[in-house]
């Protein structure tokens, strides 16, 4: 089984689509990437020094660890922007699947790939095998059942929208 979730990435100097809430360093820059050629897994972001045990199954329920989406479009556009990164940030789909730990404002998955992006600028690679839109109504009109709620996302400049 899978679901759609709505997300946002940060896009790094090529294009490619990284969590717009984790901060990257001290990560291996491959960890956090969501892959353009294939399936994203998650990782767990503990350490062995962290004091907390670690587990083999992912995304754990007393972690915080899996790949994250919001359930609704409505609220992604009200999310705010994450304040440590310079790069431009980009909203859309994914697809999630694998374990899924579903809340009541979104998921937390095993397994992910971007199915569509709002990114009207054009600044996430063409490796990524995704429905591209320039207009936000577009988006939401054809990957959210119940047609488009709330209306553009705030543009928060020259990034363009975020996480």
């Amino acid at each position: 089984m899978s679901l759609l979730g709505w997300r946002q990435w940060a896009v790094d100097s090529d294009g490619l689509l990284r969590p717009a809430w984790t901060p990257w360093s001290p990560f291996p820059p491959e960890f956090l990437l969501w892959r353009p050629d294939g399936l994203t897994e998650a990782h767990c972001l503990r350490t062995d020094d962290s004091g907390q045990e670690q587990h083999d199954r992912l995304p754990g329920a007393d972690c915080v660890c899996g790949l994250y989406a919001w359930r609704d479009p409505s609220l992604l556009i009200t999310a705010r922007l994450p304040r440590w990164t310079r790069c431009p940030c980009v909203i859309g789909v994914a697809r999630l699947g694998g374990r899924v730990v579903v809340a009541e404002r979104g998921y937390r998955a095993q397994l992910g790939y971007p199915v569509a992006v709002f990114d009207p600028r054009g600044v996430v690679s063409p490796r990524y095998a995704v429905a591209r839109y320039r207009r936000w109504p577009a988006l939401v009109a054809e990957w959210h059942a119940a047609g488009p709620r709330g209306g553009e996302p705030a543009d928060p400049g020259p990034a363009g929208p975020g996480e």
